[in-house]
Protein backbone atom coordinates (compact mmCIF):
# COMPACT_ATOMS: atom_id res chain seq x y z
CA UNK A 1 0.00 0.00 0.00
CA UNK A 2 0.97 3.62 -0.41
CA UNK A 3 -0.33 6.50 0.07
CA UNK A 4 -0.09 9.35 -3.47
CA UNK A 5 -1.55 12.97 -3.45
CA UNK A 6 -4.63 13.31 -5.68
CA UNK A 7 -5.28 16.50 -7.69
CA UNK A 8 -6.87 18.10 -4.63
CA UNK A 9 -4.00 17.18 -1.92
CA UNK A 10 -5.82 14.36 -0.33
CA UNK A 11 -4.19 11.59 -0.21
CA UNK A 12 -5.46 8.60 -2.32
CA UNK A 13 -4.07 4.99 -1.38
CA UNK A 14 -2.97 2.87 -3.97
CA UNK A 15 -2.74 -0.78 -3.35
CA UNK A 16 0.52 -2.63 -5.32
CA UNK A 17 1.10 -5.81 -5.36
CA UNK A 18 3.56 -8.23 -6.55
CA UNK A 19 3.34 -10.31 -10.17
CA UNK A 20 4.71 -12.92 -11.33
CA UNK A 21 5.77 -12.33 -15.17
CA UNK A 22 7.48 -15.23 -15.40
CA UNK A 23 5.09 -16.29 -18.28
CA UNK A 24 6.45 -13.82 -20.25
CA UNK A 25 10.11 -15.01 -20.02
CA UNK A 26 9.96 -16.82 -23.33
CA UNK A 27 8.86 -13.62 -25.18
CA UNK A 28 11.06 -11.57 -24.21
CA UNK A 29 12.56 -10.52 -27.70
CA UNK A 30 8.62 -9.99 -28.61
CA UNK A 31 8.24 -7.64 -25.41
CA UNK A 32 10.96 -5.51 -26.14
CA UNK A 33 10.39 -5.52 -29.82
CA UNK A 34 6.99 -3.85 -28.95
CA UNK A 35 8.05 -1.86 -26.31
CA UNK A 36 10.55 0.12 -28.99
CA UNK A 37 7.38 0.29 -30.75
CA UNK A 38 5.13 1.89 -28.73
CA UNK A 39 6.79 3.64 -26.04
CA UNK A 40 10.33 3.65 -25.97
CA UNK A 41 13.44 4.02 -28.09
CA UNK A 42 15.95 1.46 -26.83
CA UNK A 43 14.97 -1.65 -25.29
CA UNK A 44 17.86 -4.35 -23.43
CA UNK A 45 17.17 -7.73 -22.40
CA UNK A 46 19.52 -8.93 -19.68
CA UNK A 47 20.23 -12.08 -18.20
CA UNK A 48 20.71 -12.96 -14.52
CA UNK A 49 24.80 -12.43 -14.57
CA UNK A 50 23.80 -9.04 -16.31
CA UNK A 51 24.78 -10.02 -19.54
CA UNK A 52 22.89 -8.63 -22.94
CA UNK A 53 21.08 -11.61 -24.68
CA UNK A 54 19.02 -8.88 -26.97
CA UNK A 55 18.98 -5.44 -27.97
CA UNK A 56 16.58 -3.57 -29.91
CA UNK A 57 16.88 0.60 -30.59
CA UNK A 58 14.21 2.39 -32.91
CA UNK A 59 16.86 4.60 -34.39
CA UNK A 60 18.89 3.15 -37.19
CA UNK A 61 22.12 4.98 -35.74
CA UNK A 62 21.31 3.09 -32.01
CA UNK A 63 20.35 -0.26 -33.89
CA UNK A 64 23.94 -0.39 -35.20
CA UNK A 65 25.76 0.03 -32.04
CA UNK A 66 23.41 -2.30 -29.69
CA UNK A 67 23.81 -5.03 -31.79
CA UNK A 68 27.69 -5.27 -30.99
CA UNK A 69 25.73 -5.17 -26.98
CA UNK A 70 24.83 -8.95 -27.57
CA UNK A 71 26.69 -11.47 -25.31
CA UNK A 72 28.86 -8.28 -23.20
CA UNK A 73 27.89 -7.59 -19.95
CA UNK A 74 25.31 -4.67 -19.95
CA UNK A 75 27.77 -2.72 -17.41
CA UNK A 76 30.82 -2.20 -20.21
CA UNK A 77 28.19 -0.53 -22.54
CA UNK A 78 27.91 2.17 -20.56
CA UNK A 79 30.33 5.35 -20.14
CA UNK A 80 32.63 4.82 -16.80
CA UNK A 81 30.90 7.41 -15.04
CA UNK A 82 27.76 6.08 -15.35
CA UNK A 83 28.78 2.27 -14.86
CA UNK A 84 27.38 3.10 -10.96
CA UNK A 85 23.56 3.57 -12.10
CA UNK A 86 23.87 0.26 -14.10
CA UNK A 87 24.66 -1.89 -11.02
CA UNK A 88 22.20 0.01 -8.68
CA UNK A 89 19.49 -0.33 -11.40
CA UNK A 90 20.36 -4.26 -12.11
CA UNK A 91 20.30 -4.61 -8.21
CA UNK A 92 16.92 -2.66 -7.93
CA UNK A 93 15.43 -5.25 -10.22
CA UNK A 94 16.66 -8.19 -8.92
CA UNK A 95 15.27 -7.08 -4.90
CA UNK A 96 12.38 -5.63 -5.99
CA UNK A 97 10.98 -6.64 -9.86
CA UNK A 98 11.03 -3.32 -11.09
CA UNK A 99 13.07 -0.05 -10.86
CA UNK A 100 12.77 3.84 -11.02
CA UNK A 101 14.12 5.35 -13.88
CA UNK A 102 17.97 6.11 -14.52
CA UNK A 103 19.54 8.15 -16.53
CA UNK A 104 23.02 6.44 -18.35
CA UNK A 105 25.64 7.39 -20.66
CA UNK A 106 26.26 4.85 -23.28
CA UNK A 107 29.64 5.89 -25.97
CA UNK A 108 27.97 4.99 -29.35
CA UNK A 109 29.36 4.74 -32.86
CA UNK A 110 32.04 7.89 -33.89
CA UNK A 111 32.82 8.29 -30.12
CA UNK A 112 29.10 9.90 -28.94
CA UNK A 113 28.03 9.97 -25.43
CA UNK A 114 24.19 8.95 -25.67
CA UNK A 115 22.03 9.51 -22.55
CA UNK A 116 19.36 7.28 -22.08
CA UNK A 117 16.73 7.27 -19.16
CA UNK A 118 16.07 3.29 -18.18
CA UNK A 119 13.73 1.62 -16.59
CA UNK A 120 13.79 -2.30 -16.00
CA UNK A 121 11.62 -5.22 -14.85
CA UNK A 122 12.25 -8.47 -14.20
CA UNK A 123 10.36 -11.01 -16.10
CA UNK A 124 9.73 -13.90 -13.61
CA UNK A 125 11.84 -14.51 -10.46
CA UNK A 126 14.72 -16.48 -12.79
CA UNK A 127 13.36 -14.68 -15.83
CA UNK A 128 15.63 -12.09 -18.08
CA UNK A 129 15.66 -8.41 -16.86
CA UNK A 130 13.67 -5.87 -19.57
CA UNK A 131 15.01 -2.39 -19.69
CA UNK A 132 13.52 -0.24 -21.51
CA UNK A 133 14.60 3.17 -22.43
CA UNK A 134 14.15 7.16 -23.80
CA UNK A 135 16.93 8.60 -25.50
CA UNK A 136 17.47 12.48 -24.18
CA UNK A 137 19.81 13.94 -26.59
CA UNK A 138 16.93 16.47 -28.02
CA UNK A 139 16.93 17.21 -23.54
CA UNK A 140 20.21 17.33 -23.17
CA UNK A 141 20.72 19.85 -26.59
CA UNK A 142 17.38 21.63 -25.10
CA UNK A 143 19.73 22.06 -21.92
CA UNK A 144 22.87 23.18 -23.12
CA UNK A 145 21.30 25.95 -25.53
CA UNK A 146 19.60 27.00 -22.38
CA UNK A 147 23.28 26.91 -20.67
CA UNK A 148 24.99 28.75 -23.38
CA UNK A 149 22.08 31.33 -23.39
CA UNK A 150 22.41 31.95 -19.58
CA UNK A 151 26.01 32.46 -19.97
CA UNK A 152 26.24 34.76 -22.87
CA UNK A 153 22.82 36.87 -20.62
CA UNK A 154 25.79 36.72 -17.66
CA UNK A 155 28.64 38.09 -20.15
CA UNK A 156 26.45 40.53 -21.71
CA UNK A 157 25.31 41.85 -18.18
CA UNK A 158 29.03 42.08 -16.81
CA UNK A 159 29.77 44.14 -20.25
CA UNK A 160 27.03 46.54 -19.42
CA UNK A 161 28.39 47.07 -15.78
CA UNK A 162 31.44 47.87 -17.06
CA UNK A 163 30.31 50.41 -19.23
CA UNK A 164 28.41 51.93 -16.51
CA UNK A 165 31.55 52.37 -14.24
CA UNK A 166 33.57 53.79 -17.35
CA UNK A 167 30.58 56.28 -17.69
CA UNK A 168 30.23 57.23 -14.18
CA UNK A 169 34.04 57.72 -13.88
CA UNK A 170 33.77 60.09 -16.78
CA UNK A 171 31.31 62.01 -15.65
CA UNK A 172 32.67 62.38 -12.31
Amino acid sequence: MSNLPDSLGAQATVETKAVDLAALSPLAREIASTFISIASDIAVIIDRDGVVRSAVAADVGLAASTQGWVGRPWLETASTDTRRKIEMLLEEVRNGGATRRREINHRFVGGVDVPISYCAIRLGSDGPILAVGRDLRSVAAIQQRFLDTQQEMEKSYWTRRKLESRYRALFE
